[in-house]
């Protein structure tokens, strides 16, 4: 009789033996099953999120750094200076030249004052008998105004015209507030001035666009006008290079499609040859995405120690009940012995009986198991508060089913080898003179 005849006949043969093990894999199956999509589940959340979610890298001049900086008094107060390297066009060039990275936003933020006959936005009416406080505003200068950091975090809104490009001079983008309180319209002029003791030249810089603010903000009952977001003024880099007589950036700001890999492109940059690295602090600006991927990651490593914890489960359990079964039924394994089976045939149509058993297990797990897709992928979607895009595709259900199988049968195989010990110490004599 052929091994697989004798396999499938004892499998038939014995009923509760066969059913007791079947339902035992059954369950272990599912939980396998169910993990390994859980994970598969987390992974796709991961590369969403990555995809979702642009990463960014800060590089200001360090101002830490003393051999950076100039201390001086000027009317009672004390000047702190950069006197560094420039964060200029040349450390642009390098970094986009190695890393491949266009999309950058260099940056100047100045209080400057606005000229004319005008009236800022104030809601507590503090300052306006101050001829500076009632004049003086903050201006952003941006490579790009739509990579601002409060056009980015959607504290403003463009709603009207257009935002300002590396490609513009003399552009400016104005709160929609500030243009209605004093009749301006895209198209107009405004002009800028430096504050007073300040070095730069004035400029007239052109309406572009209209933002609103949709973020509240804080202390508006106190807060200067200066303060107010409804208050700042966005213009293009070049006027303001001639505004605030600044001849490098306060920072600029890199943008990387992946932000998994923010920190190891910040570690690279730091190695490149030729620029003094020292005088420049980098910070990554991942904490959005890390916000979110955190979590997925720590579920993904705990879903692989559960995975672990069940297929070592999985092998003891199987084993000790095989061995509890096996013990029961020595003389069949001494009447094989003794008419010329080996111990390793012997071995093989065991984990046989286990595969035509666990076989039909897994089909039905499977089907349970990827019921639960829907409500799983939900879950995770919730708790990282993004829409994902988690649709069952046959790659991945091809994927989970060669997986669970090839575990599956590795367990069944380990556990078969485990309840099978007992066997390579006995011989027909023992077991007949036992059975006696």
């Amino acid at each position: 009789m052929q091994l697989w005849e004798r396999a499938y006949l004892y499998v038939r043969r014995k009923k509760r033996k066969s059913l007791l093990l079947f339902l035992t894999i059954f369950v272990l199956s599912v939980f396998g099953t169910a993990g390994l999509l859980l994970r598969s589940i987390t992974d796709l959340s991961i590369v969403q999120t990555r995809q979702s979610r642009r990463g960014s890298f800060r590089i200001a001049p360090d101002m830490q750094n003393r051999d950076n900086v100039a201390v001086s008094e000027l009317d009672g107060q004390t000047m702190i200076t950069y006197i560094g390297q420039p964060l200029n066009e040349e450390i642009v060039e390098v970094i986009q030249r190695r890393q491949n990275m266009d999309l950058y936003n260099a940056v100047i933020k100045e209080n400057v004052l606005l000229q004319g006959d005008i009236s800022l936005v104030d809601y507590n009416g503090k300052y306006r008998s101050d001829p500076v406080a009632a004049h003086l505003i903050s201006v952003e200068a941006d490579t790009g105004s739509m990579y601002a950091m409060d056009f980015q975090r959607e504290r403003l809104r463009l709603i009207d015209g257009e935002p300002i490009m590396a490609s513009d001079k003399f552009a400016a983008v104005i709160s929609k507030k500030l243009a209605l309180q004093n009749e301006w319209k895209i198209g107009d002029k405004i002009q800028l001035a430096p504050e007073e003791g300040r070095n730069g030249q004035e400029i007239l810089v052109t309406i572009k666009g209209l933002f609103e603010v949709e973020e509240k903000q804080q202390n508006m009952d106190v807060a200067a006008p200066v303060h107010l977001l409804e208050n700042r003024i966005f213009i293009d880099i070049t006027s303001a290079g001639l505004l605030t007589d600044t001849v490098g950036a306060d920072y600029i700001d890199f943008f990387a499609d992946d932000p998994a890999q923010v920190v190891r492109i910040i570690e690279e940059i730091q190695k490149i040859e030729g620029i003094n690295w020292e005088n420049f602090a980098m910070t990554a600006q991942i904490e959005d995405y890390e916000k979110i991927s955190n979590p997925l990651t720590n579920m993904r490593i705990l879903l692989n120690t559960l995975l672990a914890v069940i297929g070592a489960m999985s092998i003891l359990v199987l084993s000790l009940m095989q061995s509890l079964f096996h013990k029961t039924h020595e003389h069949e394994v001494g009447i094989m012995l003794s008419i010329g089976i080996s111990k390793a045939e012997i071995v093989m149509q065991h984990f046989i009986e286990m595969v035509i058993i666990a076989s039909r297990a897994f089909a039905v797990s499977f089907v349970i198991s990827f019921s639960l897709w829907t409500g799983m992928s939900e879950t995770i979607s919730n708790m990282t508060a993004l829409y994902m895009d988690m649709k069952l595709n046959a790659a991945l259900v091809f994927q989970t089913i060669f997986t669970t199988f090839g575990c599956g049968f590795t367990v069944l195989f380990l556990s078969v080898l485990l309840s099978n010990l007992w066997l390579m110490r006995l011989s027909p004599k023992k077991i007949f003179s036992r059975l006696s």
